[in-house]
């Protein structure tokens, strides 16, 4: 594959969310920002070098929240990367946004140094909601930041909600979904949420059956109202899938730069994937990329038989389903023949269908994804 995604994950917050599990680090001083993106612009170099031959055709900024950094600073990092990488006339830039770090003048810089796509992390609309997820922004900042991100000029905006948070009620949630729509987003995303058993939110999680039945309202709510559901937690509007994302779902190639990142990237002499992680320590990724040029700490070279499993593990996210006849195409065999006991068992307990040469979750298979994936593992 010749196009590559590019993820950059700017790991600062202002604070720590309750629920947050992802590679965040607590902003002291503004000066970290400063150092932190030399250390990505000696990564950026490194991997224009190591991999010449990839088009880039997505980049997007991830978090922790990349709205700290200011439109300069974002700026600077898509000049680079279209400075030493070659780049796609049509490429997807995509940065999330905290609603409370945002102003007009930070948008429309973001807009004018090349970000066209931005994510908002929403969550809910109810204060009480809110504090309980330890969010930083007000209902009303969440409101205000969709408005400022229109006036800037975004035609391209998703909106992120939680389904699942403790004393959260199915009216509230349709609120929130239906206030969401009412603004008319490119694209909104709902994620369930998930907690480790020594998160101090974990005993106040609803029944699964409360989450289930708010999954299913959304799941028939957003499309009667124009939203396409295509991965089992993002709606769009038609022509407004997020690019960046779908590579993770097709397992396409794409490069992570900063701590904690992820790469998938195939190669004439590696082609059936080689994965890499950066280090999760910022002190080891500062050493290691001004050392070495890049932080990979883990890496794997893929087998043809682990490329198939994750193959199947991703593409059943999406809504769908997995080609026979793609997947025969990339791995030149069956995946009947490879996993047609599992595949039999799934469409006898009505999580799996088959049609028109496609293999995809059915309803009740969306609500356990991971029964169905655990059988693949």
């Amino acid at each position: 594959m010749k196009n590559a995604g590019v993820y950059i994950h700017l790991p600062y917050c202002a604070r720590r969310c309750v629920y947050c599990d992802f590679t965040v680090s607590v902003l002291k001083q503004e000066e970290e920002l400063s150092w932190y993106l030399k250390a990505l612009h000696r990564e950026i170099l490194f991997y224009a070098q190591s991999y010449p031959d990839k088009i880039v055709d997505t980049i997007f900024f991830g978090g922790g929240t990349p709205s700290l950094f200011s439109a300069r600073q974002i700026s600077g990092l898509v000049t680079a990367f279209c400075k030493h990488f070659k780049t796609t006339p049509s490429l997807e830039i995509s940065l999330e946004a905290n609603p409370c770090s945002v102003t007009l003048a930070k948008l429309k810089g973001l807009k004018e140094g090349g970000v066209n796509r931005v994510s908002f992390g929403m969550q809910t609309f109810h204060p009480k909601l809110l504090e309980i997820l330890q969010r930083s922004h007000s209902q009303g900042q969440a409101l205000m930041a969709y408005h400022l991100a229109r006036e800037a000029g975004f035609q391209n905006i998703n909106l992120d909600f939680i389904f699942g948070i403790p004393r959260q009620s199915l009216p509230e949630l349709q609120e929130d979904i239906q206030r969401a729509v009412s603004l008319g987003p490119e694209h909104i995303s709902t994620y369930h949420l998930s907690v480790p058993q020594n998160n101090p939110l974990h005993p106040l999680l609803p029944l699964e059956e409360v989450s289930a039945d708010m999954y299913e309202w959304v799941m028939d709510f957003l499309p009667s109202c124009g939203y396409t559901h295509y991965e089992v937690s993002a709606f769009s509007k038609p022509s407004f899938q997020c690019a960046h994302n779908l590579k993770y779902w097709k397992l396409h190639d794409y490069l992570g730069f900063g701590v904690g990142a992820s790469s998938y990237i195939t190669t004439p002499q590696m082609p059936w994937g080689h994965h890499f992680k950066n280090t999760d320590s910022l002190q080891v990724y500062w050493k290691k990329t001004h050392e070495e040029g890049h932080a990979k700490g883990q890496e794997e070279v893929l087998t043809k038989e682990q490329a198939q499993k994750e193959y199947l593990l991703t593409h059943l996210r999406l809504i769908e389903g997995v080609s026979l006849e793609e997947y025969e195409e990339r791995f030149g065999s069956s995946l009947m023949k490879s996993y047609g006991s599992i595949v039999d068992k799934l469409l006898t307990w009505d999580l799996l269908d088959s049609v028109k040469k496609m293999l995809k979750l059915t309803p009740r298979g969306i609500l356990y994804l991971n029964k169905v994936l655990v059988e693949f593992m």
